[in-house]
C-alpha cells in the first residue's frame, strides 16, 4: 500500500557524502522521504528507499515548505585562516 503524503507534515533529507575537504565532509542533502510528529513526541519516518552509497547516517526532518539544509562544500571561515586567503 502506498504511503499518502497527506498523512505527513515533514520532508526527510539524508546527507549524501561525496568526499572530504580539510577534514569536513563534502556533499549534499537529498530528499528521501516524509515524516510526521506523533502525539507522544516521536517522529514516524518513511524513507522512499534504503540509502546506500555515500549515505553517512545523517537524517534531517523539515516541515513541508521549509528550505532544505544547505549543501556542505567544505569551505568556511577557518579555510581562510588555514590559507590566509579570502574566497570570493
Amino acid at each position: 500500500m502506498p504511503i499518502e503524503r497527506s498523512d505527513f507534515t515533514h520532508d526527510v533529507y539524508i546527507f549524501k557524502r561525496e568526499g572530504v575537504r580539510r577534514g569536513r565532509p563534502l556533499g549534499y542533502w537529498q530528499t528521501e522521504g516524509v515524516a510526521r510528529l506523533k502525539s507522544d513526541g516521536e517522529f514516524f519516518i518513511y524513507l522512499h528507499s534504503t540509502p546506500i552509497g555515500g549515505f553517512d547516517g545523517r537524517i534531517v526532518c523539515r516541515k513541508f515548505g521549509s528550505e532544505p539544509p544547505p549543501d556542505e562544500t567544505g569551505t568556511g571561515s577557518d579555510d581562510e585562516a588555514e590559507t590566509g586567503e579570502t574566497q570570493h
